[in-house]
């Protein structure tokens, strides 16, 4: 797994690194230097290799940046050889070189697809998901606001997070889910406190309900700046109620089911989904709460009526979302599905991890209502 994750991204680092080398050139060309000389030959390598070497962490921004840059100038190319077998016109012919020897054209493309990511992955939107059942639920049925994927600390601070909870405060919602990676890595213990005291103000009627996802715990860090002991007592405080292995139920017809996440259990392992069923009342409505969207197929056939998830962040950045599934992230990137009366949702969360850009999907909280039809 390490060797898939860090040290193969790190490897195809070196072709890139040359093909940087020979972009580089052309636009030293541009610019009227002699790409013969050795010092310039030798300005382009280590350029080259800085930018691989800095984007070897394929975890970090500028793999994001390097990544971007490399797809927009094979573009350019590709486009510059077709346009070349096309136009005529000994003029424009010389205008399309030259915009092309200049280099600047990628550039300009990754500045502006990552301004965008930017400005994306900090403008927080609503989804909204209408859910029928056929099992006997209170006439006026349940309103249900989900958050899943903040990682706080990433893009959002205490102000906008205050006012999207309370945003979904004046929705009225029934219940509030977090699903999971509210917290990641580099979440500071101060930051922590600060997001689920905030979180856990947001006005219900049945309480707010958390399960672990895969970064919360920090596990992935060799010095977090809070331990599992810690964030577990910081959302017991808050009042949130956390959901390991457990079901809740809520006015003796809507049980909630909060599995523990695959990837980090607790006491090396977690209950299979029948398991968790023990001592349900599977007449009740069933919701179950698992933060990455796996065991689809078994969670329909124990009879589960509604599955919210995140994990995926619906592709983060373009175009990871089509390879989420071949790479274990889930089995389903975004959105909802209906399995034989089986419903799914998985959300592309409210923020991303690891960098501040998102252009593959948008930053959004959930609201679901569940009735009757």
């Amino acid at each position: 797994m390490y060797f898939v994750y860090y040290l193969l991204p790190a490897l195809c680092m070196i072709p890139i690194g040359v093909y940087l080398y020979f972009y580089l050139k052309r636009m030293a060309g541009w610019l009227h230097l002699d790409t013969k000389k050795l010092w310039v030959r030798l300005l382009a390598a280590g350029l080259s290799a800085f930018f691989a070497l800095l984007a070897s962490n394929i975890w970090g921004i500028w793999a994001v940046i390097v990544l971007h840059l490399v797809t927009f100038v094979l573009v350019t190319q590709l486009l510059y050889f077709l346009c070349r077998k096309i136009i005529t016109s000994e003029g424009a012919s010389r205008r399309l070189a030259k915009a092309y020897q200049c280099g600047l054209v990628p550039i300009v493309c990754t500045i502006l697809v990552l301004g965008y990511g930017y400005w994306n992955m900090g403008h927080v939107v609503e989804t909204r998901y209408t859910i029928h059942t056929k099992k006997e639920i209170r006439e006026e049925g349940y309103q249900v606001a989900m958050i899943s994927d903040l990682h706080y600390g990433t893009t959002m601070g205490p102000e906008k997070l205050e006012r999207i909870c309370r945003q979904i405060g004046d929705m009225n919602p029934d219940l509030v889910v977090l699903d999971g990676d509210i917290v990641d890595e580099a979440t500071g213990f101060d930051e922590l406190q600060e997001a689920v005291e905030l979180l856990g103000s947001i006005p219900n009627t049945y309480g707010i309900f958390y399960v672990y996802g895969n970064h919360d715990r920090a596990l992935y860090a060799e010095n977090p700046d809070f331990t599992p002991a810690q964030l577990l007592e910081s959302l017991e405080q808050s009042g949130i109620k956390v959901l390991r292995d457990e079901s809740y139920q809520i006015n003796g017809e809507f049980s909630i089911i909060g599995r523990d996440d695959r990837a980090n259990p607790i006491n090396g392992g977690r209950l299979s989904s029948e398991a968790l069923l023990n001592g349900v009342d599977r007449t009740d409505f069933l919701l179950l709460l698992d933060h990455q969207p796996c065991e689809l197929e078994e969670n329909k056939q124990v009879g589960y009526d509604l599955q919210l998830s995140g994990h995926t962040h619906g592709g983060q950045i373009w175009p990871m979302g089509v390879f989420n599934g071949r790479l274990g992230f889930g089995e389903m990137n975004y959105g909802y599905r209906n399995m034989d009366g089986f419903q799914v949702i998985v959300s592309s969360g409210m923020a991303g991890w690891g960098y501040p850009v998102r252009t593959g999907s948008s930053s959004e909280f959930v609201s679901i209502s569940i009735s009757n039809p």
